[in-house]
Parts: C-alpha cells; structure tokens; sequence
C-alpha cells in the first residue's frame, strides 16, 4: 500500500476547488443529478467542463452514470464524499467568505 501525506491529499484537494467552475459544479449537483449538456452551461467551454468533470470523478467527488435512455444522456451526481466536500466549502465561506 502506497503513503500518502495529508499534507499532499489537502494541497490536490484545494488546487481542485480553486480551479474555476469547480466550486459552482459541486453545489449545482447538490440534491440532484445532472446531464452533461446543463453542466456544461455553467462552465461555458466543452472540453474544460470535460476535464473538470473527469478530475472531480478522479476524486471521488461525483459519480457518471450514462442511462440506457434512447439517446443515452449521461447523468452526474454527487457521492457521500462529494455532500462532505461541499459541506466543508459551505463551512469556510460562511466562515471566511465576504460579509
């Protein structure tokens, strides 16, 4: 089994959240899925959605699910680690966050 340090898992972490859209992501999957297409509203550009998309499931944060619809929309949502996550976000902006 490999090690690895809190200090390198927090640093992945937070350099995942500041990337851009990433935080809007979190919280428009928050309660429900999502297919591809509204998502890719928020970000405005494909393949960055695309890639942020890809690193959030990495993460564990949101799971891809393509449904055996006519057309196959793929639908995203977010895991338990995902809802932790975002509870955490929620945390530090009410916290730190602009009054």
């Amino acid at each position: 089994m490999k090690f690895i340090s809190h200090k390198l898992v927090s640093e992945d972490i937070f350099r995942l959240l500041g990337r851009r859209g990433v935080i809007e992501l979190l919280y428009s999957l928050e309660g429900k899925r999502r297919k591809y297409k509204e998502l890719e509203e928020i970000i405005g550009n494909p393949s960055t959605t695309a890639r942020r998309l890809k690193s959030l499931e990495r993460h564990g944060l949101i799971k891809r699910e393509v449904s055996s619809e006519k057309y196959r929309p793929v639908y995203y949502s977010l895991t338990e680690k995902g809802r932790r996550l975002l509870l955490v976000v929620r945390e530090v902006r009410e916290k730190y966050g602009e009054e």
